[in-house]
């Protein structure tokens, strides 16, 4: 029998009137989450102190309340190791973020915890008190009313007043494994789309991603970077990111941070390494708009994500980011916007909470420097219809000539 198993129902009284039957080994959890948030120097302690700590208290726990469970030495610990892999400093919280089906969890000023599983928010049954409100909120509290950082694999969001009542959000670190071959398999989008998204990353085009959704955008972006080539290097400029780095080509820059002067020193400094590719991940507009700026100083392939309602609102978005930045005319603006990127992806989240590609436009412009939006791609009750420009009718790929599989699809099309 498994150490789970013998702790899986072990009866105890914690009230006179009150005998239940629950699992020891989630009792345990919970009451060392507790124990813990009671210790304000707990995460001062090395691990082995925390090891040492944790053993005591069980051993505290059988001899008062649990007289007639015995555990071997092994067990102890083997409980021990288990609950500090899991163990992130948020008290009766940990249990939570734990779940491997939970992907975040929300905290009100109430104290309700909401969790989302499958890209829906439920409300549980766990109230935490204002002091363990404060307890949490204390370790991540600074000068600001909004505070946003990474900790090991979470990405967690604190509010306060003014800004609003008290609200603890956290997120996990997503794992995106996926590239635009998976996203054929999944039927996600069809070979036609997949060659033309190919045809984009290999020829180094600058892409917007635009979409409502942050994790849409993210899971997109994501994906391209898992298809591109692992000679290729990438840089990854962003807030707080909440993806993780699988690859060893990609090297990520967390620039949220940062003072203006170290911001600049890190643009710099990316803009110098010459990467293939550069993933820009900001949503704080002084940032974005400094990026911006020096656009056109960034050698190789570029992908900027832009949160939009529609691939027209990320063009006016950058438009007037580009007459902030260079304090020029709208006509000026849009010529910047034409001059720095080639197409704009726009994505909506799909009935399972991922994405479609809901339309791919084309960024030209006029001789008279008016900027102009062709839609090449569109989804159509769930078909995509191609609309593609020559040069890529005709493009000749290096694992053969993919220029009659575009064709075909066009021909199909009128």
């Amino acid at each position: 029998m498994t150490l789970k198993d013998r702790l899986k129902n072990i009866s105890f009284e914690s009230n006179p009137k009150i005998v239940e039957e629950i699992p020891f080994s989630e009792f345990i959890t919970d009451a060392l989450s507790q124990k813990i948030s009671t210790i304000p120097v707990w995460y001062d302690y090395d691990y082995s102190k925390q090891f040492e700590l944790i053993l005591n208290f069980l051993d505290n726990k059988l001899n008062s309340e649990f007289e007639d469970l015995t555990l071997s030495e092994s067990e102890k610990r083997a409980i021990a190791e288990e609950f500090l892999k899991t163990n992130n400093g948020f008290g009766v919280l940990d249990k939570l973020i734990a779940d491997e089906n939970i992907t975040s969890l929300t905290v009100n000023s109430l104290g309700s915890v909401y969790v989302c599983s499958g890209g829906h928010y439920r409300k549980t049954e766990l109230v935490l008190s204002k002091k363990q409100f404060n307890d949490i909120a204390a370790r991540f509290k600074g000068d600001s009313p909004v505070v946003r950082l990474r900790q090991d694999n979470l990405f967690i969001t604190l509010l306060c007043p003014p800004v609003s009542d008290n609200m603890l959000i956290i997120r996990k670190i997503k794992d995106v494994f996926e590239t635009l071959d998976d996203l054929v398999k999944n039927g996600v989008i069809t070979d036609e789309l997949k060659t033309f998204l190919e045809y984009l990353l290999n020829n180094k085009k600058n892409i917007i991603v635009s979409g409502e959704s942050e994790s849409v955008c993210g899971d997109f972006i994501q994906v391209l970077i898992n298809s591109v080539d692992e000679s290729k290097r990438i840089a990854v400029i962003e807030d707080n990111g909440i993806y993780k780095v699988n690859l060893d080509n990609v090297s990520a820059f967390s620039v949220a941070s940062l003072d203006e002067f170290d911001y600049e020193y890190i643009l710099s400094s990316v803009r110098e390494l010459y990467p293939d590719y550069t993933v820009t991940r900001l949503n704080d507009y002084k940032k974005m708009l400094s990026f911006y700026l020096g656009v056109s100083d960034i050698t190789g392939g570029l992908v900027t994500e832009v949160r939009a309602r529609s691939a027209a609102d990320a063009s006016n978005k950058l438009v007037n980011l580009g007459m902030t930045a260079l304090k020029s005319t709208e006509k000026q603006a849009k010529t910047k916007l034409s001059s720095s990127y080639d197409y704009i992806v726009h994505l909506a989240k799909s009935d399972d909470n991922s994405f479609i590609i809901d339309s791919i436009m084309e960024i030209t412009s006029t001789k008279t420097s008016s900027l102009v939006l062709n839609e090449v791609v569109k989804s159509v009750d769930g078909v995509y219809a191609l609309d593609l420009p020559e040069e890529i009718l005709n493009v000749e790929r290096n694992n053969g000539d993919q220029s009659s599989v575009l064709k075909s699809f066009r021909q199909r099309l009128k």
